[in-house]
């Protein structure tokens, strides 16, 4: 997920800094992923109080390993995080961006087909 002010600032400068909610990579925080089956719950439970445009940005995690950015697994959650700027314009990264609706009150993922 990405606040879409955040990722479309970062397009033109080529280099997208930001994890969760703001905080910058490289002050201890990689940039947080999840699979598109728990797309719902990371909504729910980390972004339900915002209220500014939000993003799914779909990632090729093999394109960013082999791009030199370290991606790193959380030995006791299995979460996968991305420890380094993301190159926003690259196509081989970034797969697709798909805006997230906001429906009474609740953000609802969107429907993503199967690459």
């Amino acid at each position: 997920m990405a606040i879409a002010d955040d990722w479309e600032a970062s397009v033109p400068f080529g280099s997208y800094e930001a994890a969760t909610r703001g905080v910058l990579v490289g002050v201890g925080q990689p940039i947080r992923t999840t699979t598109a089956d728990d797309i719902q719950r990371v909504l729910d439970e980390r972004y339900a109080d915002l209220r500014l445009q939000l993003l799914v940005v779909e990632l090729d995690l093999d394109a960013v390993t082999a791009a030199g950015i370290p991606v790193v697994r959380d030995e006791v959650t299995g979460s996968v995080g991305v420890d380094g700027p993301l190159p926003s314009g690259d196509p081989t990264i970034v797969v697709r961006v798909v805006p997230v609706q906001r429906i009474e009150s609740r953000w609802v993922a969107p429907e993503l087909d199967a690459r």
